[in-house]
């Protein structure tokens, strides 16, 4: 056998060991609630453990399919230094989801568009109850 082949097996299970290393399922939220303010509005409560310095921008909402909508909400750093300490990072946004819509698939992704939470929540039916936490 050539030295070339019999270091094969080697390099192939040393990448999988790899990539499985760098293949992280995305962490559960430590809070998320969707409440309907209206036949066209969500209110979004979502909560999950980050960084000190990272803040939600606006979600963005993928076509919905059936009724389940897609929201992604995108992260961005505060600050270039930071310490590495875990928070829990909160956000409340109100969605563009029609009557239709029943069912929320939401990410959040990291600076780099790195998927970091997942999580599904069913939207409950808040009949305008959803406003009395907004001030």
């Amino acid at each position: 056998m050539h030295r070339s082949m019999r270091s094969f097996p080697l390099a192939l299970a040393l990448t999988l060991s790899c990539a499985a290393v760098f293949a992280q399922e995305a962490a559960n939220f430590t809070a998320l609630t969707a409440c309907r303010i209206d036949s066209e509005r969500v209110l979004l409560r979502a909560t999950f453990d980050g960084g000190a310095c990272q803040a939600v921008e606006p979600a963005q909402l993928a076509e919905p399919r059936g009724t389940i909508v897609s929201v992604h909400l995108p992260t961005v750093n505060t600050a270039q230094m930071c310490t590495m300490q875990i928070v829990p990072v909160q956000t409340e946004q109100v969605i563009e989801a029609g009557e239709l819509i029943a069912n929320l698939d939401v990410t959040v992704g990291d600076p780099e568009n790195n998927q970091i939470v997942h999580g599904e929540v069913e939207v409950e039916e808040g009949n305008g109850d959803c406003l009395v936490s907004l001030g």
